[in-house]
């Protein structure tokens, strides 16, 4: 039986939902978290299952998006006046169980409404400590969150992935990948008897060295120069700084980055670490933890991934890019600038 569960409003919290499962689950194990998308069996009726999990007592994870509490019903009332609204129920089923709830407060909602301006059992959200979960923040959110369910007896799946969390390396959409990946391999290794450094460097040709600079295209619109420094199995880069102020893509964290700081953000660095590995006669695979700083300031505005795999001629890469602030995962391509003679 899950010992969490993802209690949301589909209108606006289930990017977050997701995230946080996949993110949660690569801790504590996905049976140990409930989402109704991923986990209600095809031909049972779905209330019925969910109020079965509730009995298990597990802890209440309610993201309390603007939608949550504000949403609408066809008649124009809020829908959590409803008896019937299935987060009230989830809610109400939730706490007759004496099970644990942790208000997650998400897209600017600052603290839990009154407890006067919210039917039962809403009213007793107050009674509960909250955390945030903020899209520009996620990492450093979930890792304080994965802190409170170690506190609350939530046992994790493996050892070593708390650990992995806390060091920023598994977060977003490419967490479980990842982390199979690193499984994989580490496997292979140990059934061969031969070390994780050799494995990673056995047959790489010279010419798949990713030093230099590159040129990478987010999307039609949007490219990044970038320079990439390769030393052994460790690549680090940074990118020309992007400027920010006309895009629309930019323009909400512009406006909070405007009343927390009384300023302006207009541009932005892209920067980042990781490894080039390789397992013998496949090609090198690039995968970087990065960051984007404000530029001036280098203050952090968000973090994320780039994993992508160079061609056999050296000139291109192939991946994916996720950003925890945007909840998404692209495509992204690379193309290596030549060298000036």
């Amino acid at each position: 039986m899950a010992q969490l569960f993802i209690s949301y409003r589909a209108s606006d919290g289930k990017d977050k939902a997701t995230a946080l499962a996949r993110d949660l689950g690569v801790v504590f194990g996905d049976d140990q978290v409930f989402l109704d998308k991923d986990d209600l069996r095809a031909g049972v009726r779905w209330r019925d299952e969910i109020a079965q999990t509730l009995k298990g007592r597990p802890i209440l994870l309610l993201l309390l998006t603007p939608q949550l509490l504000a949403a609408s019903d066809d008649r124009g009332g809020r829908r959590i006046d409803d008896p019937a609204d299935p987060i009230r129920r989830e809610v109400a089923d939730a706490l007759a169980s004496g099970a644990h709830l942790i208000p997650l407060l998400c897209d600017g909602v600052a603290t839990p409404p009154p407890a006067a301006d919210l039917p039962a059992p809403f009213n007793r959200i107050g009674e509960f400590t909250w955390r945030p979960l903020r899209a520009y923040d996620w990492q450093h959110d979930v890792r304080r969150l994965v802190d409170d369910l170690h506190a609350l007896g939530i046992a994790p799946a493996q050892p070593a992935a708390p650990a992995a969390l806390a060091a920023g390396q598994l977060t977003g959409g490419q967490a479980r990948r990842r982390w199979l990946r690193v499984a994989v391999v580490t496997a292979v290794a140990g059934a061969f008897g031969i070390g994780w450094y050799a494995l990673r460097l056995a047959g790489r040709p010279s010419s798949t060295d990713v030093s230099g600079a590159w040129l990478a295209t987010l999307s039609p619109g949007e490219t990044l120069s970038l320079s990439l420094r390769q030393a052994g199995d460790q690549v680090e880069f940074n990118s020309r700084p992007v400027p920010i102020s006309q895009r629309a893509d930019w323009a909400d964290y512009r406006n909070f980055w405007r009343q927390r700081f009384g300023s302006e953000l207009d541009a932005v660095s892209y920067r980042g670490k990781g490894s080039a590995s390789a397992l013998p006669g496949d090609p090198l695979v690039v995968d970087i933890a990065l960051q984007i700083v404000s530029n001036p300031g280098d203050v952090l505005v968000d973090t994320g991934n780039l994993h992508a795999t160079i061609a056999a001629d050296g000139a291109t890469m192939a991946g994916t890019l996720w950003l925890n602030g945007q909840q998404v995962e692209r495509a992204v391509g690379l193309a290596r600038v030549p060298a000036a003679n």
